[in-house]
């Protein structure tokens, strides 16, 4: 759970598991081109800030995409980021402890570790038929995702992602 995360982590599975790498690589693919963010830099480097340029087209997409988070409901609807508007040239993501400790970023991280060991057990056969798995809070999101499998990987880093930007 949050609080649990290291620098790092998961990336000796990264680097020896066909598959913990095929699921970083997808949250990874997913998350740069729909946010302009690498999660595995986050999780190697841990930097303090993160600019996302919205110059480009690549720039305007991410742009557009931080402006869709939205909270609340009808009426209440309102934008999770208030400083990105149609005129913003960047924004900036910011932690002093760096961001594998700020909420957005800590939650897709810790979920993608679980789910990518999930994957080197079940493709390794070490997951037998009836297992039962639960999760806690967070932890929920890489059960379902795992052993339910009604989360893409590209739906669960975002919804976590969007979970974390509303804790934070």
């Amino acid at each position: 759970g949050q609080g649990s995360q290291s620098i790092g982590m998961g990336m000796d599975l990264y680097d020896s598991s066909k598959y913990a790498k095929a699921v970083w690589d997808a949250a990874e693919a997913y998350l740069s081109k729909t946010f302009g963010f690498s999660i595995l830099d986050v999780v190697r480097n841990n930097p303090k800030e993160l600019t996302i340029y919205f110059g480009g087209a690549a720039g305007s997409e991410y742009r557009r995409n931080l402006m869709r988070l939205t909270v609340g409901t009808g009426a209440d609807t309102k934008p999770l980021l208030t400083q990105i508007h149609k005129r913003s040239r960047s924004y900036t993501f910011s932690h002093p402890d760096g961001l594998l400790h700020a909420t957005q970023f800590t939650q897709p991280a810790l979920v993608l570790v679980e789910k990518a060991a999930y994957e080197e057990l079940l493709n390794n056969g070490y997951v037998g038929d009836g297992v039962v798995f639960a999760g806690h809070s967070l932890g929920e999101y890489a059960a379902l995702s795992s052993v339910a499998d009604i989360l893409s990987i590209e739906n669960l880093v975002e919804v976590v992602f969007l979970r974390g930007m509303v804790m934070q």
